[in-house]
This record gives C-alpha cells, structure tokens and sequence, in this order.
C-alpha cells in the first residue's frame, strides 16, 4: 500500500509540473512595422515574453535550469526572469526578442527563433499585413525534450498568444483584425480599431488561429491602415 501511495504522489506530482501550458506574448509598434513593410529594413525587432506553468515556485526554481536548457537556443536574447504566482498558478518566465521581418524567404534556416512576425505592403489595401511565423522544427526539437522529462507536449489548445500592437507615432491609425481577442473580447469577422497617439491594443489569437496556425507555421494577425 505504502508503494502505490508512493507512486500515485509521484504521477501526480509530475503531472504538476507537466509544463504543457505555454503563454507567448510580444509587444511591437507601428513606427516599426511602417517602416519595415515600406523600407524592407532588417535587424528590427520586437519584445516577448514566454510563460510556461508549473506546479509550485520550489518546483519553478528547481526546473529553472532545464527549461533554459531547453528554450534559450530556440529565442533570440533569452533571458530568465523571476518566477511568477497569479492566484493558483506559478509560471517560469523569460523574456526574449522577436524579429520583424518584410520577408519570409529563408527565415527558419537562417534564424534561431522559434517565432518572427513579418510585415509586408498589402495588396489589398494601403497599408501593411501582418502575420506571425512559427518555425516548425524548433517547436518539435523543444516538444520533443519537454515530452522526454514530462511525458506530456505543449498544446496549442491550452497555449495563449498574444501581441500588444503600440501606436508610437503622432498620428491616429486604423488597425484590422479577425476572429480574434481584441482587449479580451472576442471579435467576429472583420472589425477595425482606431488607435489613437500612445494607445495599445492586444491582439489574441483564437482557438481556431491557433490550430491553424500549428499546421501551417502562420496565421494573420492583423492589416495595418496607412492610407484609405
């Protein structure tokens, strides 16, 4: 009896830290967005911030190492941070940089980013596409030692992703999004958002772009309204 009490403490207590909740965030701004899509500059990019749960803070400072181990290869810039307790959950969290590219020709062979976002001239309107990128082979390469110490993979329908799209310009804008999380609220269909000088808006993606964008390695975020 004592040896199966044993065991079921330990399958629960790896279930606890089973790490699958992966939360992705990133802050970007027009200025820099504008003036990739017009001038194809390189070298620019943008603020993240992963997030995976685990069980307790002791397990998060335990398991510090081995995340990094696993995730510092695959972001660039990473950069451990404290861990974090929001009410039940404790997080292990690392901030990193994402690039922003005008193309994506050759991006997964010659960056070691697991994500990048690429804004390009839209060919619908005038304006700027902006869509995220997931490199495939990384994502499996770090799923694949999560699995091995966890027996269990990130789930894309447990994951949140999310980007904070910044007006650092004078200049009001008009932004364009889809079948998202606008500021937490769920929005269907086309809808536009006026962004005002200093303003903020959070683009989450849904369940459904989240699927997509496990199968396809992109999804569009948003369209960027220079002129009408």
């Amino acid at each position: 009896m004592k040896i199966n009490a044993y065991l079921i403490c330990s399958f629960l207590w790896v279930l606890s830290l089973s790490a699958c909740k992966l939360d992705l965030s990133s802050r970007i701004n027009i200025g820099d967005l504008d003036r990739i899509a017009l001038n194809q500059e390189g070298g620019v990019t943008g603020t993240g911030t992963i997030k995976l749960e685990v069980g307790t803070m002791d397990q998060c400072q335990n398991e510090s190492r081995f995340f990094v181990s696993v995730l510092e290869n695959h972001f660039q810039n990473f950069n451990i941070r404290p861990c974090e307790q929001m009410g039940m959950e404790t997080y292990f969290v690392a901030a990193f940089q994402i690039p922003i590219l005008y193309s994506a020709k050759d991006w997964p062979e010659k960056s070691n980013s697991l994500i990048a976002i690429t804004a390009a001239r839209s060919s619908q309107i005038g304006g700027v596409d902006v869509d995220l990128l997931l490199n495939q082979a990384r994502f499996r390469m770090i799923n694949k030692a999560i699995e091995a110490k966890y027996f269990q993979k990130f789930d894309f329908a447990r994951a949140r992703i999310a980007i904070l799209l910044e007006n650092d310009q004078l200049t009001y804008h008009d932004v364009l999004a889809s079948d998202v999380f606008a500021d937490g609220l769920p929005v269907v269909g086309l809808k536009a958002f006026g962004l005002n000088p200093g303003a903020d808006l959070e683009i989450e993606l849904s369940d459904v772009q989240r699927e997509f964008f496990s199968l396809n390695s992109r999804v569009p975020l948003f369209k960027l309204i220079l002129s009408i």
